[in-house]
């Protein structure tokens, strides 16, 4: 009754479900079945709320969660939250919805019921975006967008893609809007019915006509003035067509993604560009989302899923901080280079796929593969070309060019007009800008966001910022939140990581290089700085070797686990010679 009444907009059929769900949860309760009386319950509001009776609706929720809350049945407690969310984002009342989701995706995340999950993500997707936190909005529908995908429902894979495009559409660049669609699309098929198709192919035909100011919006985009990035940027247009392996380098912040779309958008592919982040990944992840999945290959895979590599085909796979790969993911991504083939997780051969692979990373991959942490033959395979944005404390004609497209963009955002002298240009180009364009654009739009419409921007705050370490600087008030302290602390964890760095995570031979004792620096990171050394491979090796004195000790002596724990405790740094002595003796 009550699905006829949603697709045949019957209001006696609603009224009707209304009236046997009623019943229904009136004979549970007599029964004492009140699992299934709080279920009914839940129906019972969820209809009421798609009818606009949210007092009813909430009444009726409440009844439900109080029942499971007694049985303490946490996953169908936060499906009756999750629907009390919809109901209070319907009446406008965002921030008490997304208060709500918080708890819901918490109680989730340590569950199994992924489809419950993928719901109450895109849920917290419409509350954060509504409540103007775009960035956060986004990120809940990517990962709604995953969790469905994970366990192959393409509906709700495609509702969330839907959703980010309802909500989001004003933040997304043209050619995201048209991923997204896209994305959407081939997840609803086959379509329901003759007129959805056609819609379908309607709007494919709309965003066919519009490629070609797709192409000149993406060119438009790497902004540039200098003779290098030019020449860069003409070589990169002239291997655009030759369809192998390229391998962008470069700092955070250098536009790699934006220079990987260029080259797809030159290369004349009538495929997809899809992008993957390598960092986000774990080794089982990458190989399930890149290489795809066959229905019952691991618990969840109720459908076949195609990967990412399978989405790019005909097109271009991107893969961000391919630097971050395990080294037996790298070896299936050599196949796939080498050979175009992959092997979906569950299925019995490989399959033939043709796609172009451009890779980007910000770190030295000729270091890692001196230290055996990434693939030789891999390497050379991406390098084919090798592309290097150099960052932009180099390249100062790149600084104003781009210091002006973003002023004009942050201009017609803000709705504010500043006053921008030429020697404001000449400091921002001698700004250190660690962060490149990233950390240029987020300057820029901090100061329009703090400042007066009409302010005048002096040349002396720009120079302040450029001396700060901090990220609270804007050009408007250089000195607003100044610590020095903080900024002093920030300075000496800058140079201390420097040292480590340059020393290999040897305490001693970073000491000598900053000029203090090794006593002197051992302190420093063992109070204000602990996160330093942590991870380096001198680190590394000090746990391993105090590991293994522990197992034996503990072997010979379990009364003394207590002395042994407390020696560790107190001797937080070995000194080079200690090390090399350890290592002897064992």
């Amino acid at each position: 009754m009550r699905n006829l009444g949603v697709s045949e907009r019957e209001t006696a059929y609603l009224d009707r479900a209304l009236i046997e769900y009623s019943a229904a949860s009136y004979y549970f309760e007599q029964a004492g079945h009140l699992r299934y009386c709080a279920r009914v319950e839940n129906n019972i509001g969820f209809l009421l709320f798609k009818l606009g009776k949210f007092a009813e609706a909430h009444a009726h929720l409440e009844r439900a969660r109080r029942l499971f809350h007694s049985l303490r049945d946490a996953g169908s407690l936060a499906q009756v939250d999750e629907t009390r969310a919809r109901a209070l984002l319907a009446q406008g009342r965002n921030s008490d919805a997304e208060r709500i989701l918080r708890g819901v995706i918490r109680t989730l995340e340590r569950g199994d019921e992924k489809y419950l999950l993928a719901e109450a993500l895109a849920t917290q997707g419409a509350a954060l975006a509504r409540l103007g936190r775009k960035e956060q909005a986004r990120s809940a529908f990517m990962k709604a967008l995953s969790a469905a995908e994970e366990i192959g429902d393409a509906e709700r894979a495609a509702n969330a893609a839907l959703a980010l495009i309802e909500e989001l559409s004003e933040s997304l660049s043209a050619e995201e809007l048209r991923e997204f669609y896209e994305r959407a699309d081939d997840l609803l098929r086959p379509a329901p019915s003759e007129i959805h198709e056609r819609l379908r192919r309607c709007a494919r035909r709309i965003i066919a006509t519009s490629r070609e100011s797709l192409r000149s919006f993406a060119e438009s985009a790497f902004v540039c003035a200098s003779p290098q990035t030019k020449a860069l940027l003409a070589y990169a247009q002239l291997i655009a067509p030759t369809g192998s392996a390229v391998l962008i380098l470069g700092e955070t912040g250098t536009g790699k993604d934006v220079l990987a779309r260029l080259i797809h958008q030159w290369s004349g592919r009538t495929g997809r560009f899809v992008a993957v982040n390598c960092a986000n990944l774990s080794e089982t992840l990458f190989e399930s989302q890149v290489f795809g999945h066959r229905r019952g290959s691991f618990t969840d895979a109720v459908n076949d899923y195609v990967g990412a590599a399978g989405e790019a085909t005909g097109g271009t796979l991107f893969l961000d901080e391919i630097g971050e790969l395990s080294l037996s993911a790298q070896a299936k991504l050599l196949r796939l280079i080498e050979h175009g083939e992959i092997c979906p997780l569950g299925a019995g051969v490989p399959e033939r796929i043709d796609l172009r692979v451009v890779a980007a990373t910000n770190r030295d991959l000729e270091k890692l593969v001196e230290e055996g942490r990434f693939r030789v033959d891999l390497f050379y395979r991406l390098a084919t070309f090798q592309l290097f944005i150099p960052p932009l404390r180099e390249r100062p004609e790149d600084v104003r060019a781009l210091a002006s497209h973003f002023i004009q963009e942050a201009e017609q955002r803000y709705g504010k007009r500043l006053n921008w002298t030429e020697e404001c240009f000449g400091e921002i180009g001698r700004l250190p800008l660690r962060g490149n364009a990233r950390e240029l654009r987020a300057l820029i739009e901090r100061t329009y966001i703090s400042s007066a419409n009409g302010a005048t921007i002096r040349p002396e705050a720009v120079a302040v910022v450029g001396l700060r370490r901090t990220q609270r600087a804007g050009f408007d008030d250089a000195w607003r939140s100044c610590s020095l302290e903080e900024e002093l602390h920030h300075y000496e964890a800058e140079l201390i990581k420097r040292a480590l760095d340059h020393s290999g995570g040897r305490v001693t031979q970073a000491a000598r290089l900053l000029g203090i004792s090794h006593q002197r620096l051992s302190f420093i990171l063992g109070t204000r700085h602990k996160g330093l050394l942590a991870g380096t491979p001198c680190e590394r090796r000090r746990r391993s070797i105090i590991g293994a004195k522990s197992v034996r000790h503990t072997a010979r002596a379990p009364r003394n686990a207590t002395a042994i724990s407390a020696t560790r405790e107190n001797s937080s740094f070995m000194t080079d010679d200690t090390e090399t002595a350890a290592q002897s003796v064992r």
